[in-house]
């Protein structure tokens, strides 16, 4: 049962701090894991391939190499858990218990836990069958588009180079392979193929943005919308398709989901065409 749990925070003291505080987070989710199981935490740390959370970078800092921090401020982290060995570990993992987060050698404490859309439209939780529905009952109604936005960087590895735009066989191959490590119900491998042979972009809004990686270079990635179009009937592939847009909200999309990058969900039909609001720094808007 995958869950996204939103985590609000607040630093303990005003103060500078870096802008990007993904690996410090990541850090201390995996200190969170640790503490209940430690095996798990040094399997996951250590284990290379699909890892089975992503965890945000700390939203709301705004951007920049250094950002002045409120105490007096909400910032939010994002945990999505895709194993019941985490769904389990994490029910522990209330305000009260885990009382604060050391980042970057700062506390920060922890003020409230969102579980569900109507605590926070960014945390939720949901069964692989449930999310597999349009495959196992395939209803007549089957969309032909689908529009993904990517919150935050996405980037993909590609014949050992970096790949920032998320061209379908890279999204949905990256979709497929983390569903396939997830879910009792396995996708085939062709999924990639029609994704790569019969999926069209048809619109796209993006831009690119730069992240610092731990030995001071940047790794780019895209921010925006990307809608893909179905360039055939079959309703079995587009079931597939289907189940896999509606995964990214928990699974992210492409490579370093535990530090930040690719946090992606379905945007509703009925949202497309509405206005754009202002980037507060914070993609945890609604």
């Amino acid at each position: 049962m995958p869950q996204a749990i939103v985590f609000t925070l607040r630093p303990a003291k005003a103060g500078q701090a870096p802008g990007n505080l993904s690996r410090a987070a990541h850090a201390a989710v995996l200190r969170l894991i640790q503490r209940a199981d430690p095996q798990l935490a040094a399997r996951i740390h250590d284990e290379q391939g699909r890892k089975p959370l992503t965890v945000s970078n700390i939203w709301g800092l705004g951007g920049g190499p250094s950002v002045l921090v409120d105490p007096e401020r909400d910032y939010h982290l994002r945990i999505t858990l895709l194993s019941p060995e985490l769904e389990q570990i994490a029910t522990e993992w209330t305000p009260e218990q885990i009382g604060a987060l050391e980042l970057d050698g700062q506390p920060w404490r922890v003020i409230a836990r969102a579980n569900t859309a109507a605590e926070h439209p960014w945390a939720n939780r949901a069964d692989y069958r449930e999310l597999a529905a349009p495959l196992l009952h395939r209803p007549d109604q089957l969309p032909v588009t689908w529009t993904l936005e990517f919150v935050t960087p996405v980037t993909f590895r590609q014949r050992g180079m970096t790949m920032p735009l998320p061209l379908p066989d890279l999204v949905f191959g990256s979709l497929l392979e983390q569903w396939n490590a997830s879910a009792d119900l396995a996708l085939p491998d062709e999924v990639r193929r029609y994704a790569t042979e019969c999926l069209a972009i048809s619109r796209f809004d993006l831009r690119s943005a730069a992240v610092p990686t731990s030995g001071g270079a940047l790794q780019i990635g895209a921010v925006g919308r990307c809608t893909y179009r179905a360039m055939t009937g079959d309703r079995y592939w587009r079931a597939c398709i289907a189940v896999l847009t509606t995964f990214a909200f928990y699974s992210g999309v492409g490579a370093g989901t535990t530090r930040g990058f690719g946090q992606a969900r379905l945007v509703p039909a009925h949202r497309l065409n509405l206005d754009q609001r202002p980037d507060n720094g914070d993609p945890l808007r609604d």
